[in-house]
């Protein structure tokens, strides 16, 4: 498959620089949480508390809170002046509690996130979300006695990218290993991409074509190599999200070709994705840049999304949905989806 997706590992790897801690002195650290606002989120607004913690060793000053911003939603930040929030100073561990207010315009969502950004003087030192709306019910767990129907995927760095590993049980006999493009595959026998299992409910032992697995929870392990169970999507969902595909491939650094997609769904059905193709090597390095497109998406019944061009061009991908932090599978992606076999991530943050 030509698309291999190249952020999870990037993004963690970053995150895991920036968190380490100097030698001499200990990093700054806090957390913004919020309680959801649990209701539909109407033109009237209604409330949410946002705590600030400082979670590191060291005495906070200069913190300040704003709002991130969200087309369709306004926020009014209590003690606000010009949008920004003050807050005082806080020692190790201590906390502070602010009271936002938000309101959807008439064409806004009544579901969401909403974005809030702390800094630390004209540094950002942390982010939050207030979730609103009534939480998306999770896709029904498939029976304890059966694999049939689960969708799992996975994906490994190597000097050639990101490979992506895709396991989807067919029925109660086979597991298909290959890339489901534009349809759900079924296995009727072996074959290179359709693997026999078995599956004892009780012990829950499991074996793909010969080898031993393990499930835990949604993670499935083979071969030392972890799989995540993936939520089926809510058939007419609007989205209002930003998710964003990359990958290499060559033999990084030395010569390396790259490509990033961005597709901006929104509520109202339609969506923007935006492309970059860029490549080095030891005789020519490239970049190519093609004008957006635009068109609108379907969330269809069978497990796909249908992108629709306004040039007339179309799309159908096989879609999955990762979990959000409550391990729901929510009707708008938070955390991100499977088009393909290839990750798409919301890496705004």
């Amino acid at each position: 498959m030509p698309k291999i997706p190249l952020w999870p590992a990037a993004v963690v790897a970053a995150s895991v620089l920036a968190a380490a801690p100097a030698a001499h002195a200990a990093s700054p650290a806090a957390t913004v949480t919020a309680t959801p606002i649990t209701k539909a989120l109407t033109t009237k607004g209604a409330k949410a508390t946002v705590t600030v913690a400082n979670t590191g060793k060291g005495r906070l000053t200069g913190l300040s809170l704003r709002a991130a911003g969200l087309k369709g939603v306004t926020a009014k930040i209590t003690g606000a002046k010009r949008g920004v929030r003050t807050l005082k100073p806080l020692k190790a561990g201590a906390k502070v509690r602010v009271t936002v207010s938000l309101r959807r315009a008439k064409s806004g969502p009544s579901a969401g996130t909403f974005g809030l950004r702390l800094r630390r003087g004209s540094k950002p030192l942390a982010s939050g979300r207030i979730a609103f709306g009534p939480k998306a019910k999770p896709a029904p767990a498939p029976k304890p006695e059966t694999l049939d129907g689960r969708y799992y995927w996975g994906s490994q760095y190597t000097l050639n990218g990101i490979q992506q590993y895709t396991l989807l049980f067919t029925g109660p006999s086979f597991v298909f290993t290959g890339d489901a493009e534009g349809s759900f595959p079924t296995c009727a026998a072996v074959s290179d991409t359709c693997k026999p299992y078995t599956f004892d409910p009780k012990t829950k032992a499991l074996t793909i074509d010969g080898k031993p697995a393990t499930i835990e929870g949604d993670k499935l392990t083979l071969d030392g190599q972890a799989h995540f169970l993936l939520g089926a999507p809510t058939p007419g969902a609007k989205w209002d999200t930003v998710l964003t595909y990359s990958n290499s491939s060559g033999l990084c650094p030395l010569y390396c070709n790259y490509f990033t997609e961005n597709l901006t769904f929104r509520p109202d059905g339609t969506f923007i994705r935006g492309a970059v193709a860029s490549g080095s090597g030891p005789v020519v390095d490239y970049a190519s840049v093609p004008a957006d497109q635009k068109g609108t998406y379907e969330i269809r019944a069978d497990r796909t999304l249908r992108l629709a061009f306004a040039d007339g061009k179309e799309r159908i991908e096989t879609l999955g949905i990762f979990p959000d932090d409550a391990g729901a599978y929510p009707a708008n992606p938070s955390a991100g989806v499977v088009l393909d076999g290839d990750g798409y991530f919301d890496i705004r943050d």
